[in-house]
């Protein structure tokens, strides 16, 4: 910017010279000529209410390729939010991160017109790149994707996800025609609860603050919440002899999100051969006898 205006200056000076002008023979002796001075840089900041065909790495202007939400797209901005300062931009995991994560996580909700956390929905948050943060940028990016139960693969889409969930959808988690090898889910297909199918989204249990790695391996704490939660559902006892009425899958949150704080598991009530065509919420113990 300096070598500019130098540039600048002097040009003007060498044309005033050979016009055989003096600051003495008329001027007022402002250089500017009336006009603005340049202002500040302002730091880069997104816009609410657009769409990316990406995931991006970060939040810096250098990755930001926004496009209309009619267009093919994979995550939509919904929020833009001032930051604490620091130093550098908070590191995952950091109280900074699962409190940007946390506010988000809620907003959420009232611009899905729903809960996303029962929905094939994923919240996604960026922060400017360290230089955009030295250079003064302090926010951070509230996204929403169409995700998949796991929340490990987000899907393209077309159209705005503001409202989605503010009546029946199918984003919503409803009955699943599941695959299944030993203990391991590998796929769940969405199916009409009126058509035959195996599982059924009852809802969310909340898993204490372990390691990642700790509820991985110790599935208790998993059978224990879903188990009730399922009963909670169907209008069943909660008691030792739900797990003689049904099976059940649950999806705990992915790493990332587990690392940003989020320990809302979904579960799902499963029958490895029974198929049902109807759904189980408030069915009563009739629809789920003691096996």
């Amino acid at each position: 910017m300096r070598r500019w205006f130098a540039v600048t200056v002097a040009a003007t000076a060498a044309l005033l010279a050979v016009a055989g002008c003096t600051a003495g023979s008329g001027s007022d002796g402002d250089l500017t000529g009336g006009w603005a001075m340049i202002g500040p840089a302002v730091p880069f900041r997104p816009a609410s209410g657009v769409c990316h065909e990406n995931l991006p790495p970060d939040g810096s202007m250098e990755t930001y390729r926004p496009v209309p939400c009619t267009e093919l797209h994979l995550t939509e901005t919904f929020g833009v939010r001032e930051a604490t300062d620091a130093p550098v931009p908070p590191a995952p995991g950091s109280a900074q991160s699962r409190e940007a994560y946390e506010r988000c996580a809620q907003r959420a909700d009232a611009y899905l017109g729903g809960p996303w956390r029962e929905a094939r929905i994923g919240i996604r948050v960026f922060w400017p790149s360290r230089a955009g943060w030295r250079g003064g940028a302090r926010w951070y990016r509230c996204d929403v994707t169409e995700a998949d139960p796991d929340g490990l693969a987000d899907r393209s889409r077309t159209g705005s996800l503001a409202g989605a969930l503010r009546s029946a959808s199918p984003l919503r988690l409803g009955c699943f025609e599941p695959q299944v090898t030993g203990d391991t889910v590998r796929a769940m297909a969405p199916v009409a609860c009126t058509k035959p199918h195996r599982a059924e989204f009852v809802g969310l249990w909340r898993a204490p603050d372990v390691s990642y790695a700790a509820l991985n391996d110790d599935r208790t704490d998993s059978a224990r919440g879903c188990r009730s939660a399922i009963a909670r559902y169907a209008g069943v006892p909660d008691d030792d002899r739900v797990q003689y009425r049904s099976g059940w899958i649950s999806y705990q949150p992915s790493r990332t999100e587990w690392q940003l704080g989020e320990r809302r598991v979904r579960c799902f009530l499963w029958f490895r051969d029974r198929r049902l065509t109807r759904s189980m919420r408030d069915a009563g113990p009739a629809a789920l006898p003691v096996h």
